[in-house]
């Protein structure tokens, strides 16, 4: 009597195509959790070296998407633990990506303020009344002028 038990082939299969994926959002999730935590440090110039491997697996993670859309989906590719553990990595990603995404823009506004506030601070101090010398000339500052910021980062 022949075997027509089809569903451990059909998630072996599943696990195989949908196995480089997974490892690819799993290695995705670590790489951008690093940055975190060197930006948490204020250690953002430590994230060149991580650089290649990401864009290296943002690509990969691109063509793998985009084989499992061509496959017709997460559906046509199965409903075992392949497609479970890929949904749950997909999660973390996501959450990781969005932790991301939020520590990136805070302190991007920080820098801007920043900025916006060394800029007042220069235009404060050059647009001060200068009043012409005996000489009938204005006096020329030659020397550096300090800044005071009293903002905390």
């Amino acid at each position: 009597m022949p075997n027509n038990d089809k569903s451990f082939p059909e998630t072996s299969e599943s696990h195989s195509l949908l196995a480089p994926l997974i490892q690819t959002t799993k290695d995705l999730t670590k790489i951008i959790s690093d940055e975190i935590t060197l930006l948490q440090a204020n250690r953002p110039k430590e994230m060149e070296k991580l650089l290649p491997l990401k864009n290296q697996l943002m690509a990969a993670y691109h063509k793998e998407m985009s084989e499992l859309g061509a496959r017709g989906g997460l559906p046509a590719s199965g409903n075992g633990t392949a497609a479970r553990s890929l949904k749950q990595e997909s999660r973390l990603f996501q959450t990781v990506l969005t932790q991301h995404t939020r520590l990136i823009k805070s302190l991007k506004t920080i820098s801007e303020n920043m900025i916006q506030a060394i800029s007042h601070e220069v235009i404060k101090t050059q647009n001060q009344a200068t009043r012409y010398g005996a000489n009938g000339s204005r006096p020329v500052n030659k020397s550096p002028t300090s800044i005071t910021l009293n903002q905390t980062v």
